[in-house]
């Protein structure tokens, strides 16, 4: 197991304005349920995004819960965290920061949703800021003040590959030490 001393921080929308000329003080907890606050860009700029992402270092995952996205990307981030980001057919995007695949803590710990840090790895393709309020159904046009959100790393790390080499060498000894049962003369 390994000790983690870092966690990561985050700024997400709290006082916003809409385009409707309407204001919100958006919750905490609001806030941090992924797909509340949804990134979006042109369907006619998709393309152009997911080549800056992977430009930056992203790459496609396979391992992953598909959720209806075109593309799944992550990039590892600050040692055992990782950015990933669901990019739709829609032109909307979903991001959040987890615990790198690498752990089996991956599968059960906390995210926190990422806005501003996957813009800025996209900007280059498409350099404007789109946030959609998906419950209220609204564009966000002005952000007056943020929450800072801090994910605490857990107490420690399981990485999962030495645990599967373990498995695969104690299978492979018990399939060995089977067939040595198995020896007899070669008669009936």
């Amino acid at each position: 197991m390994q000790i983690v001393e870092y966690p990561i921080s985050t700024y997400l929308p709290r006082d916003v304005v809409y385009f409707d000329g309407s204001s919100a003080t958006l919750p905490q907890d609001y806030v941090l349920k992924e797909g509340n606050l949804r990134l979006f860009v042109p369907k006619n700029k998709i393309e152009d995004v997911v080549n800056a992402l992977k430009g930056s270092g992203f790459r496609e995952e396979k391992l992953e819960f598909y959720k209806g996205e075109k593309y799944s990307l992550s990039m590892r981030i600050y040692n055992i965290w990782e950015l990933h980001v669901r990019i739709y057919d829609d032109g909307f995007i979903d991001g959040h920061f987890e615990v790198s695949r690498d752990y089996l803590e991956h599968l059960q710990y906390y995210t926190i949703p990422s806005i501003y840090e996957v813009f800025d790895f996209y900007r280059t393709a498409y350099n404007k800021l789109h946030i959609f309020d998906n419950v209220a159904k609204k564009w966000i046009k002005e952000v007056r003040t943020q929450y800072l959100i801090t994910l605490e790393p857990p107490k420690s790390l399981t990485a999962w590959q030495p645990i599967t080499a373990i498995v695969g060498a104690l299978s492979a000894i018990g399939i060995i030490a089977y067939a040595l049962s198995r020896l007899d003369k070669g008669e009936d």
